[in-house]
């Protein structure tokens, strides 16, 4: 036994004061033994802006200490038992166990307060603390805070934060425990393992005898019990999982919870078994647990689903009736490049999205990534849609993916798309059979692997004489047509490049097959693109469909919210247009509002009703329905509204508009409305929150009229509405590259809404369809080239664009700007 000891400590003031309690203990039990502390500071102490669970790696506070113990430089270490790995080198076994302070965590809120200011975050540094502390304060947020004790509280009373949770233990050691506004009970807060006891870590093989009378029996049975839950279990001192063991009459009661990081559920259990058992009971519960784990995750797994979907060439009206039902519901969606921006719009705003690329060489994702993606997501139980341009087994590697699918027993399904080897010749006026050119067509991959020789029997090709067509071929498209050529074929045989097919830049190339790869290059096409190779290019300039309809090859940007912009974009797509939907404002109904509540609950005193918008109308009878007020007590009240929209909206209650402007705006309304109205009238405006008040202002000059503009809803613009990043177009990029025709507003609120999702754009590239003289005067702010309807009217507004886009394509653009 060594008369002189070195023990090594963390610098901390809590730390020394801790090693010192052991030293006290050693002094007053051998007197005469020398004891000095060295004290040393642990990477958990360098790292202070990073959460634990996220600076990774284990043994964060004792890495230093155990170093100066293996090299003889100290010869015992003093621990915060919750600091200590869970797996211990042979070598550096712990040795004593302090009896426990108090366990339980704290509140300590800023000097002066008695309730937590929940406008400011708590500080926790931990998750363990942070989901049990959730279901005691749903109303808290929660804000990681490191360094010492002191330097907590110090930030806490700075009024950075509404205060932070901490160990009963550390702050009694300290001297501070008047700091403390509320102690949670075990039961509230299961504390982490070891939470209040002391651990002395040594060296095997050393005499540690005189520490005998230190060591707590009952200390050391819970926290073996603690540890090997926690070892049972796979978690580490950061990992969101807790263990609380008490003795009692030589029963060990061990109370375990673990959050599983996958699914976020959070697991508790208990077991109990005599205290000299300890390590046994603790591995013991974590079994049990880890059993409900993985009957759970079996359970969810079963549920998990993929659907590979075939997404279509690229216009959304060529997405299937059932690609559409299953992307509804998908809740993980893995897409290509090549999906049309019109399908990717349908993807639920809730929905994870994770573009993996997948165009000509550039990949953002392997395949075999891609195939392992998929299994892992259908593994955690969600339903997973794979989306794949054009059809998922022609060419689009689907087998591969339902390979790995199959292997890893993941149930799936599979959506066939519209292929873009059929359909992109169709919209370019190529049928690819007809009676009198050909009874056969063949589609035939155009890629090859770099420096490697085509896998194609271009003999056999030329000998069919039906039509080929070469997918995924344009960059070898000169490659192609020398291998047709030199197998035999004609060299003047018909043969068309077809680009971006189906959408509003399509463009075609007709030539044969010796000149084309020539009038390619010259042309400067865009890709992707197919070739057409056959007699039946001969009819493309004669049966050419899509350039010959009122808005063919002009690409719209409809900006209404989404649950009004179907119905524009249908009709859009009639024409012709190729249409991206892009909400540039979401209504957003007030929970909270007093003033409607007041409204409502003396409708029948009303004598007008009006409506400035469609939105307004479905809130408004949606208030009513949910309160269950019969809409009889409207019986007095007239309604006035503005437009045709409004109008057929509040047709679906089956009622009409006793007034009705011919301008549909609010100044005309207001005009209308004036004369009609008489002193003492009550006249309820419940509209959106940023109204037009040239409506308003008519109407107060009307002596005695009682009028309430009530915020019915409010707008919200820009990122807000667009929901997470991946299905909406980049705006700003869509501009530059110069891939918009047309933008359609039908209020000043989306053309404001519309630039805060673009930013700093060049607007004037941007030709905009307004409703509406406020709406025209918005855009013209942004430097827009704009027309306004003749009618404040989804058909005037289609009509208007309609005849723009005749004289554009004339070349008569700039005399019919209005």
């Amino acid at each position: 036994m060594k008369d002189k000891i070195c023990m090594g400590s963390r610098e901390s003031r809590l730390a020394v004061i801790q090693t010192e309690l052991v030293r006290d203990a050693v002094k007053e039990r051998f007197p005469e033994k020398e004891i000095s502390i060295l004290t040393m500071k642990t990477t958990g102490d360098r790292i202070l802006d990073k959460s634990l669970d996220k600076i990774g790696g284990k043994g964060l506070f004792v890495k230093e200490l155990d170093r100066a113990l293996t090299q003889g430089i100290t010869d015992l270490s003093v621990h915060s038992l919750k600091d200590v790995p869970m797996e211990l080198p042979d070598q550096l076994p712990l040795v004593a166990f302090s009896k426990r302070e108090d366990p339980r965590d704290v509140l300590v809120l800023p000097k002066g307060q008695s309730e937590p200011d929940f406008t400011k975050p708590v500080g926790c540094s931990s998750r363990r603390r942070m989901i049990q502390l959730k279901k005691l304060y749903p109303q808290a947020e929660f804000k990681m805070i490191r360094g010492n004790v002191l330097t907590r509280l110090s930030k806490v009373d700075s009024g950075e934060y509404a205060g932070t949770i901490l160990a009963a233990a550390g702050l009694k050691r300290l001297g501070l425990e008047e700091r403390i506004s509320r102690y949670f009970s075990p039961e509230e807060m299961i504390p982490a393992a070891g939470q209040g006891i002391l651990a002395v870590q040594g060296r095997a093989g050393e005499d540690y005898s005189f520490l005998e009378d230190f060591n707590d029996k009952d200390a050391e049975a819970c926290a073996r019990a603690e540890r090997a839950f926690v070892r049972g279990i796979g978690g580490s001192c950061s990992s969101p999982i807790a263990a609380y063991a008490q003795v009692q009459e030589n029963t060990l009661m061990l109370h375990g919870l673990y959050q599983e990081e996958k699914t976020g559920r959070i697991y508790e259990g208990r077991m109990q078994g005599p205290s000299e058992a300890g390590e046994k009971i603790g591995a013991a519960l974590a079994e049990k647990i880890q059993g409900e784990i993985r009957r759970d995750l079996e359970e969810k797994r079963k549920q998990g689903k993929v659907w590979l979907v075939g997404a279509g060439p690229g216009d959304p009206g060529l997405f299937t009736v059932k690609g559409r039902e299953v992307l509804k519901k998908a809740q993980v969606v893995v897409y290509d490049a090549l999906v049309g921006e019109g399908v990717l719009s349908m993807i639920p705003q809730e929905a994870e999205r994770i573009n993996v690329g997948k165009r000509s060489s550039h990949h953002l994702m392997p395949q075999e990534e891609i195939s392992r993606l998929l299994a892992e997501k259908a593994g955690e139980g969600k339903r997973v849609v794979r989306l794949k341009g054009g059809d998922p087994f022609l060419f689009g590697r689907g087998g591969e993916e339902l390979e790995v699918l199959t292997e890893a027993g993941i149930p799936y399904e599979v959506v066939p798309g519209v292929t873009s080897a059929l359909a992109v010749p169709a919209y370019q006026g190529i049928p690819v059979t007809h009676r009198d050119f050909c009874s056969s067509v063949h589609i035939i991959t155009g890629h090859k692997r770099e420096g490697q020789e085509y896998d194609i029997d271009f003999e056999a090709l030329v000998r069919t004489r039906g039509t080929l067509v070469f997918l995924m071929g344009a960059a070898s498209l000169a490659a192609i047509c020398r291998g047709l050529i030199e197998a035999g074929m004609d060299p003047k045989m018909p043969a068309a490049f077809l680009s971006r097919g189906t959408r509003a830049s399509q463009e075609r190339i007709v030539a044969d097959v010796s000149s084309l790869p020539e009038k390619v290059l010259k042309g400067n096409v865009k890709t992707p693109a197919i070739i057409v190779v056959g007699e039946v290019c001969r009819l493309a300039d004669r049966f050419a469909w899509v350039e010959k309809l009122p808005l063919g090859g002009a690409k719209v940007l409809v900006t209404r919210p989404k649950e009004l912009a179907g119905t524009t974009s249908g009709r859009l797509r009639e024409l012709g247009a190729e249409v991206l939907e892009l909400p540039a404002i979401r209504t957003v109904r007030r929970e909270e509002n007093p003033q409607l509540e007041d409204a409502l609950s003396r409708l029948d005193d009303w004598d007008w009703i009006v409506f400035t918008s469609p939105t307004g109308v479905r809130l408004f009878f949606e208030e009513l329905k949910e309160r269950r007020i019969d809409v009889r007590k409207l019986g007095k009240a007239r309604i006035a509204v503005i437009g045709s929209g409004s109008e057929r909206e509040l047709e679906k209650y089956g009622l009409y508009g006793d007034l009705i402007p011919e301008v549909y705006d609010g100044e005309h309304l207001g005009k209308a409305m004036a004369p009609l109205c008489q002193a003492g009238e009550k006249v309820l405006i419940p509209r959106a929150a940023i109204g037009n008040r040239e409506l308003t202002e008519t109407l107060e000059r009307v002596e005695g009229l009682e009028i309430s503009d009530i915020p019915l809803y409010d707008t919200v613009y820009g990122e807000e509405t667009l929901g997470e990043a991946g299905t909406y177009p980049d705006l700003r990029q869509v501009l530059e590259k110069g891939e918009l025709d047309y933008a359609v507003f039908t209020s000043a609120s989306t053309v404001r809404g519309f630039a805060a999702a673009a930013g700093k754009a060049d607007y004037a590239r941007v030709k905009a369809i307004c409703i509406g003289a406020q709406t025209k005067a918005a855009a013209d702010a942004l430097g827009m080239e704009t027309w306004v309807a003749e009618k404040a009217t989804i058909d005037s507004l289609i009509q208007k664009l309609t005849e723009v886009h005749g004289m554009v394509k004339e070349g008569a653009c700039g005399a019919a700007r209005r």
